[in-house]
């Protein structure tokens, strides 16, 4: 039996794996993803968003049921907003990274119960709060932000400067889990968290085993995880790395060129 002839669960990122460039979800992803879920195929999201704002995707999909937010800080129910497991940065520590952050000179927000922190607003932090369409609340000084954050995400605007993005995950990579998910974005979760860890917990929470298991993804955050699973699917807009390893590699996400991967797995299985 080939290895993707036994899958039988597919934890899938979203933006730019399901969603285009434009945070478009193609129709045909949709109609993929329902093909291998008749096939018996459990299909759960594993995206650095909040419940909040991958909500409206996994009901387009209808996988409202269990789906992994926060690069796996927080598994659970989108539908009741029950956890299955749940942590979040310690308040000191966040306070910590949101000030080395501003410091540096990036935009940094704090996702709390409900809803977007920021210091301040301005173009860059307005447009990342727009793509996920989540409510944001400016404060007027660090101890005015809410309890503990379920993520912090620092964003930069030079591509090519790397800088303080690698000070950070120097001075912070030791107590805190820092992750790529974008040229432009730096999660910051709370350690041991991320979506490896999310896709084992997945794994044994549904009884099935690790050769079981296929991922989807296309950026750092998304690595380990991909390389955990049994089969790996990735798209053509995907980091070098992954395609290097990945089983199927699809079109780019702007040609819904995830549809192409999961139909490949799809017609591999039993």
């Amino acid at each position: 039996m080939s290895a993707t002839q036994s899958i039988s669960l597919l934890v899938s990122d979203v933006d730019r794996t399901l969603l285009t460039h434009d945070y478009v979800l193609p129709e045909r992803v949709v109609d993929a993803i329902g093909r291998l879920q008749k096939n018996g195929v459990k299909v759960v999201l594993a995206s650095a968003r909040s419940p909040e704002a991958l909500r409206p995707y996994a009901e387009r999909l209808g996988l409202t049921s269990l789906a992994a937010c926060f690069n796996g800080g927080w598994i659970g129910d989108l539908r009741s907003g029950v956890s299955l497991a749940s942590t979040t940065i310690d308040r000191e520590q966040g306070l910590a990274a949101m000030r080395m952050a501003a410091e540096l000179g990036l935009n940094a927000l704090w996702y709390g119960h409900d809803r977007v922190y920021a210091l301040s607003t301005n173009a860059v932090v307005e447009h990342e709060v727009k793509i996920t369409g989540e409510s944001l609340a400016i404060v007027d000084t660090l101890d005015d932000l809410p309890g503990e954050p379920g993520k912090i995400m620092c964003v930069r605007t030079d591509r090519n400067d790397d800088a303080a993005f690698n000070v950070l995950q120097q001075e912070l990579g030791a107590s805190l889990s820092l992750v790529r998910s974008h040229w432009r974005l730096l999660e910051i979760n709370p350690p041991g968290v991320s979506k490896r860890v999310a896709i084992e917990f997945l794994s044994e929470h549904l009884g099935m085993r690790r050769d079981a298991c296929a991922a989807a993804g296309d950026a750092e955050n998304d690595v380990e995880m991909l390389r955990w699973a049994q089969v790996a699917l990735t798209v053509g807009n995907a980091i070098d790395e992954i395609k290097s390893f990945a089983a199927f590699t699809g079109p780019s996400c702007d040609e819904g060129g995830i549809a192409v991967a999961v139909d490949w797995l799809n017609n591999r299985l039993n």
